[in-house]
């Protein structure tokens, strides 16, 4: 079943699964000219990152309306509200969960001529894609020749604003400022009260932060797009020239990362709680807020622990989900860290010390490369590294200021539901992300109820159906793509996995596969094992003796990370967290690639 998303407003009949996967995938196409477009080519990632939830109503239409044109807009070099991005409109769902619809995406020169950047942020995937278009089987959506020619001249002038960019030194540190300004505002507008305003108020204002157009951050893709053009030319240059290990080291101790200073600032918080470890040790992470308040000195320490909440508290699990809950909101996972980091055994390196010794080795791989390449390939080596240096930061950067901007959404709509809940209209706050946008605003605007609760309980009860299905992660039509693309199949029996090495090293020790952030009981040296990792997960990284993912690739988050410490990781290991139990002890052997079950 194919269905396209007509706008945001439309509203389709409740679709059920009986709990076992459909003959035919379930499809919706945001695309407006996806309609009659019966072989889309859809896909669970974006530039690496993951979409790991079924979307509720209201998200799934905040994500059609306003993070799809984004997407799309940044990629085109246009604005989010040309009615070309719309028509071409990337977001899809999957019995409920987000995709990106490639045969929208493939229309865009930024994407159409660098299929390699797919394979850079997940291999595995990336290099099915790209068979996919040799093999002519990835049809793009058809769009006029003027709407060719408005598309081609928008990436000719956003490849000039790129250059621009690249030769100016200045550039990425006038847009760190730049960013660190829009993250402080976003920040007091969170902390500003809801309550005296209407509902059509609190709409109005929201739709004007989303349509802004103005802050550093509407260009965030494409500066993340030229870290990934120099990771990848440093690479090509380089590749055959000097030691892989090398290659590697480049990538070590990157400065002005805002995902590895969470991390560096939660580690500061656990030397703090060093005189509370015991009471870290023996309480259940969901009880730690009522005890550690229980005492002066667990009270002076969640003083400091609000202050960390206060700057970073709009980051959480599955965050780009507006239904889930903010660490502001639900701690219990930092709080689970920081019990993790007051393990941390005497005499191994500490998360700063990690971050030194990146830079360290960076510094020296940068020295030695230079030496090791003919005087013609110097100055363009040094020009580039320069370069990736300042601008690799930003494969973070704009999704932390984006998060605090879906907090401010999701702050307004429990304030909503709130309202509805006490006038009735709804069970409990959180209700309101079973209504439909379209629904919000006709009630803020009108008073208008135009559900019932009989059609919320269909919706909730859709959702919990499809949240136990898991669609495969390419669909043509609405079929899936077959196991011939899959590349990490295992080797000598069942004992031997293999994926995508991304940070180099030798590890072996005791598997721990975490699914849910929020059990994350990883104890030091332990291999942590998931289906993928965002910017929420990297306290982890610090504890971990290596990192194996199902999903990813040399640019995604978890690999970009890995090396920046140092830390040993694979991934694109299809079903690892299947073929793999916590428990089991397992040799990462990340210089090839490969997992080996002991």
């Amino acid at each position: 079943m194919v269905r396209q998303i007509n706008s945001p407003h439309h509203d389709p009949p409740p679709r059920r699964c009986e709990g076992k996967e459909p003959k035919g995938w379930p499809v919706e196409r945001a695309a407006r000219l996806a309609e009659g477009h019966a072989d889309g080519v859809l896909s669970d990632i974006n530039f690496g990152e993951v979409f790991p939830f079924v979307a509720k109503p209201l998200a799934h239409d905040g994500l059609a309306r306003y993070i799809g044109p984004t997407l799309g807009g940044q990629v085109a070099g246009l604005s989010r509200h040309d009615p070309l991005v719309h028509d071409l409109n990337p977001i899809a769902f999957v019995a409920g969960r987000p995709y990106m619809d490639l045969s929208a995406y493939i229309n865009l020169p930024g994407i159409a001529y660098h299929l390699d950047v797919l394979a850079a942020v997940d291999r595995t995937k990336g290099k099915a894609i790209a068979d996919l278009v040799r093999a002519g089987r990835l049809h793009p959506i058809p769009i006029s020749l003027g709407a060719q020619i408005k598309l081609h001249l928008a990436y000719a002038r956003m490849g000039l604003r790129s250059l621009w960019w690249l030769f100016r030194l200045c550039t990425p540190t006038e847009l760190r400022d730049a960013y660190a300004r829009m993250t402080e505002r976003l920040r007091e507008l969170i902390r500003c009260p809801l309550d005296k305003d209407s509902p059509s108020v609190l709409l109005t204002d929201l739709n004007r932060e989303f349509d802004d157009e103005s802050d550093p951050t509407t260009d965030g893709l494409r500066h993340l797009g030229l870290a990934m053009f120099l990771h990848t030319t440093l690479h090509r240059l380089l590749a055959n020239r000097v030691p892989s290990e090398l290659l590697d080291d480049l990538s070590k101790g990157i400065p002005h990362n805002p995902t590895t200073t969470i991390s560096l600032d939660l580690w500061a918080l656990a030397q703090d709680a060093r005189p509370l470890a015991d009471v870290f040790g023996k309480t259940p992470p969901d009880q730690l807020t009522q005890v550690l308040q229980a005492t002066e000195p667990g009270r002076r320490w969640w003083t400091r622990f609000e202050d960390f909440l206060a700057q970073h508290g709009h980051r959480g699990e599955a965050e780009l989900d507006i239904t889930t809950p903010r660490w502001r909101e639900d701690p219990t996972f930092l709080l689970q860290t920081v019990a993790n980091y007051l393990r941390h055994p005497s005499g191994a390196p500490t998360p700063p010390e990690m971050l030194t010794e990146g830079q360290r080795r960076r510094e020296a791989a940068a020295s030695a490369i230079r030496k090791q390449l003919p005087l013609p390939l110097r100055g363009l080596f040094q020009w580039l590294y320069e370069r990736y240096i300042l601008w690799l930061p930003f494969r973070e950067a704009m999704k932390y200021t984006w998060l605090l901007g879906l907090e401010q959404a999701r702050r307004v709509y429990r304030d909503l539901g709130r309202r509805l809940a006490s006038a009735g209209h709804l069970k409990t706050a959180d209700d309101v992300f079973w209504l439909r946008l379209h629904e919000v605003h006709a009630w803020a605007e009108s008073g208008a109820v135009t559900w019932t609760p009989a059609l919320l309980e269909s919706r909730a009860q859709e959702w919990r159906d499809w949240t136990a299905l898991r669609p495969p992660s390419l669909i043509v039509g609405s079929s899936d793509i077959e196991d011939t693309t899959v590349l990490t199949v295992p080797l000598e029996g069942s004992r031997v996995l293999r994926g995508t090495p991304v940070s180099a090293g030798l590890a072996e020790g005791i598997a721990r596969v975490i699914t849910d952030p929020h059990h994350a009981d990883l104890r030091p040296g332990e291999i942590l094992v998931t289906r993928y990792t965002d910017p929420a997960w990297t306290p982890l990284f610090f504890t971990a003796g290596a990192l194996i993912t199902e999903i990813g690739g040399v640019l995604s988050h978890g690999a970009v990370v890995a090396r920046e410490i140092g830390l040993p990781a694979v991934v694109g290991v299809e079903d690892a967290t299947i073929r793999i139990t916590s428990g089991r002890r397992v040799k990462v052997n990340a210089l090839d690639g490969t997992i080996e079950l002991l």
